[in-house]
């Protein structure tokens, strides 16, 4: 099983790489996923996926995050900071 982490999840290189995920969810595990500030194709794609993390980049979506991922066990983080956590995590494959 790869580990993976996607930077820019609701991008057009984010969105691929989910379609290719979803397709075979056996082969891979979600470590973190994060977005600019689309919170709600983020929070989607982290419950469809069991992301362990998902990071918004804009601290003010931080509390739409957390409110569309509440009960699911995904992690929800803001900032930069979250985002540079989030591309050191360990994973066999970051994509951005």
């Amino acid at each position: 099983m790869k580990r993976v982490t996607i930077l820019g999840a609701t991008g057009s290189v984010g969105t691929s790489t989910l379609d290719l995920i979803e397709r075979q969810p056996e082969a891979f595990e979600v470590v973190a996923l994060t977005a600019n500030c689309d919170v709600a194709r983020l929070a989607a794609a982290a419950i469809r996926t069991r992301a362990k993390t998902a990071v918004v980049a804009d601290p003010a979506y931080l509390k739409s995050l957390r409110e569309a991922l509440a009960g699911t066990g995904v992690e929800a983080r803001a900032g930069a900071d979250a985002v540079c956590e989030a591309a050191r995590m360990d994973t066999d494959w970051t994509m951005a």
